[in-house]
């Protein structure tokens, strides 16, 4: 269930005694949205440590990586006791609460919006195919250029970085690789990734391929809702 749909599902069921008048169930639901909170909060000390590692010295780097390990380690222990009460909560009422049911935050809070038919046992997800190939010629021209700050999606996303460089490269510098995009940032430096993918084994498996076909210093990135974050993260948080 993504996390908006989780906090309003906790709320409506609050403000709705009728669904959760025990006393028992009330506080579940709030223990649950205190521990998200804090794995919230966790979560955003780890993006800021994992920001602050890109421009740290050498002397400073192991310090701030065991840094990240920790934060990171009480962000999935918090989030883990949070979608338990969640899941404690829900069991009260028999429900489960489908992902691609889940309501946005922005909308208030009320009931009358919560329609019955978004709730019920939760099927499988599908994931769409990887977003990866390498053809015999670059796709990449001056009349099809390499994509530049283009919008990732919501969740969690991977991409395997090529390189970085101080200034744009030809469209056809990485051969036959595509998709390709390209971010460009304050400095003038331009980062160039090839591929999107929604599972760490899908990125790792063309990561390999990416090595073999010649760029051996390429890496796998994550991000998760347009901010980079630890692919190990990315892996806990897949489907969410």
């Amino acid at each position: 269930m993504r996390k908006a749909g989780y906090i309003l599902y906790l709320c409506w069921m609050l403000a709705n005694p009728e669904v959760c008048g025990q006393p028992s169930c009330r506080e579940v639901v709030l223990q649950g949205l205190r521990f998200q909170v804090q794995a919230d909060s966790m979560q955003r000390l780890v993006e800021s440590q994992v920001l602050s590692l890109a421009t740290a010295p050498e002397s400073k780097k192991s310090g701030i990586k065991l840094t990240i390990r920790d934060y990171d380690a009480q962000a999935v222990s918090l989030q883990k006791k949070a979608n338990e009460c969640f899941a404690q909560a829900v069991a009260f009422n028999g429900l489960t609460v489908a992902a691609g049911n889940a309501i946005s935050a922005s909308e208030p809070v009320d009931s009358a919006v919560i329609s019955e038919a978004a709730f019920h046992k939760a099927e499988p997800q599908s994931i769409p195919e990887p977003e990866f190939a390498i053809l015999s010629r670059s796709p990449y021209s001056a009349v099809n250029p390499i994509p530049v700050d283009e919008p990732l999606p919501d969740g969690v996303v991977y991409k395997i970085q090529l390189g970085a460089f101080s200034k744009p490269l030809p469209a056809n510098a990485f051969k036959g690789l595509t998709p390709l995009s390209s971010e460009k940032l304050a400095n003038g430096i331009a980062k160039y990734y090839v591929g999107l993918f929604r599972r760490f084994t899908d990125g790792d498996d063309a990561l390999r391929k990416v090595r073999e076909y010649g760029f051996k210093d390429a890496y796998m990135v994550a991000f998760y809702n347009r901010k980079i974050i630890n692919p190990e993260r990315a892996k806990q948080l897949e489907g969410r």
